[in-house]
Formats: C-alpha cells, structure tokens, sequence
C-alpha cells in the first residue's frame, strides 16, 4: 500500500511538470499563430495514431464493458480532452501566464468540493490546513513574491476561458473514480481521444477555414509533439492512474507543482531570473502537500461507486 502511495506521488508529480509545459507551449503556439483547436486536433489525433496499436486488441475484447460506460466516457472525453485542453490555449491568446496559473490554483479546491458533492467525502482540518499552505505557496511564486501583482491583474476574456477550463478539469478529476476497474487505463484513455477528437473537429474545421488546415512552421510540429506525447498521452495517462491511486482530492495537490514547474520553465527558457520567492513558494506548496496526504480522517471508501 505504501509503494502504491509514492508510485502514485511520482505519477501526479510528473503529470504537473509535464502539464506546465503544456502553458509555455500554449503561448509559444499564440506568438508563432498556430490556432487553439488547430493545436488541440493534431495534439490528439496524434495521440490517437501512437496509441491505436497498443490498444486496439483491449478495446476490442472489452467493447461491452466500454459500451456500457459510454455516456460516462462521452462525459470524461468532453471534459478532460475537448474542452481543458482547448479553452486553456484559446485562454493563452488574450491573457498572461501568470493570471492562467492563479486559475490552476483553485483546482484543488473544486476537486474537493466536487468529491463532497458527488460522492460525500469529508474533508480534514488538516487537508484544509494542506489547501491554505498549498494556494499560498502558488499565489507567492505567480505574484513574484510582491503583493501588489495582484492588485495589478485585471480579468479579461482569456481568464474567464481559463477558469471554464479549471472547473471543468477539476469535474473530471473527480469523476474518474467511477471508470470500471477492470478497464485499461491506456485503452480507456485511448477511447475518451477518439470521443475527444470528434468533439473538437467540427471547431478545427471552422477555424481552420481561415487559418489553414495544416501547421505552416518547423516549430508547430514540435509543439504538437511536445503536448501530444508528454502533455497528452503520459501526463493523462499517469494523472489518471494517480487518481485512481489515491482519490481526487489528495491528487488534486500536486496540480500546486505546476507554478513551481513553470518557473523552472521560466528560468531556462525565457532568462528569468530565481529569486528567493520560488524557494519559499515550493515549500509552501510541498508543505501543504503532504499535508494533504495525511491518512489520518481519509478513507477512499467514501467514495460511492
């Protein structure tokens, strides 16, 4: 049990670092115009091409269990794969990583106030504690350690289309504990792309109309690949697995790595400079996740599947 639990620390973990590259990438895509939906089909149909062949025997031997649990998977696809992905780069056109970053933040929050809602979990004073020292180590490395960048930030249209996309990761997170245990992660996976491309190419057809069908530069290839391959296929792929490890609400933690990944991101690729805020937030943040993960008052039969 406890090997599980650090193997699952591993998955969240590497799931976040992947999934702050995925911000970087998303505005790497705004300042070379490749479009949002155009960045999200050839992320995943991508995907889908990699995967087809390790997954089609298990999706063919397992098609009733699958069938049985499409609306469920058609819910998942919508709003793990068309719509988070999607609305978090039509998001990076017209607001700042930094404001996106604060939205992640919250995810945690709605996790667990999903998990409540949906299946009756009760929630700690520890893990609320865990939540606190959490947001406020990710408010202190997002505002670059200075109060007065948050009296700065001003919503814009961007920011509404990030949190649509944090509320509706934050749904899906929760509802992963309903997927049938006896089904491959992979090939479930697998399955919720293929629903989640269906989704998406009306919107990649329609914009495209005007911005062209195809990527146009050397760098929109290796964006694609970037988010199709780490940011798609293995941080899905071990998030999903994380969760069903230790349940949404104490994986919902580690989505706090995500501004301490981004500023590492930062520091190497655009030249900022590290400062004594990244250090203090990152305790913070790992502060509040183990906190989080305290077993004491947390059993995943709560969970009413």
């Amino acid at each position: 049990m406890q090997k599980n639990i650090f193997f699952a620390f591993l998955l969240l973990s590497l799931s976040s670092l992947f999934w702050s590259g995925n911000f970087l990438t998303g505005k790497l895509a705004f300042n070379n115009d490749l479009s949002p939906f155009k960045l999200s089909f050839f992320r995943w149909l991508l995907a889908f091409i990699i995967l087809l062949p390790f997954t089609a025997k298990e999706i063919f031997n397992n098609f009733s269990i699958y069938f049985k649990n499409i609306f469920l998977l058609i819910l998942l696809s919508i709003l793990g794969i068309a719509i988070f992905n999607s609305f978090t780069y039509i998001s990076l056109r017209t607001t700042f990583v930094i404001n996106s970053s604060l939205m992640t933040s919250i995810t945690p929050v709605l996790i667990i106030f999903f998990s409540w809602l949906i299946f009756k979990v009760k929630t700690t004073s520890i893990q609320f504690t865990g939540i606190f020292l959490s947001l406020f180590g990710s408010f202190c490395i997002v505002l670059k350690g200075d109060l007065d960048n948050l009296f700065n930030l001003h919503l814009i249209p961007g920011d509404i289309w990030m949190f649509i996309a944090v509320f509706c990761w934050s749904l899906y997170s929760v509802l992963l504990k309903k997927i049938d245990k006896k089904l491959s992660q992979l090939a479930t996976l697998q399955i919720m792309i293929f629903i989640g491309l269906i989704f998406i190419s009306p919107f990649y057809f329609f914009e495209s109309l005007n911005e062209g069908f195809y990527p146009k530069k050397n760098i929109d290839y290796y964006m694609i690949f970037y988010v199709s391959i780490f940011a798609g296929v293995v941080s899905f792929f071990f998030w999903n697995k994380g969760v069903l490890l230790i349940g949404p609400s104490r994986a919902g933690f580690f989505l706090h790595l995500i501004p301490i990944f981004s500023s590492i991101w930062a520091i190497f690729f655009l030249n900022e400079i590290y400062s004594s805020f990244h250090i203090i937030g990152a305790i913070f943040i790992v502060i509040g996740i183990i906190l989080a993960n305290i077993k004491k008052g947390y059993n995943e039969k709560n969970y009413k599947i």
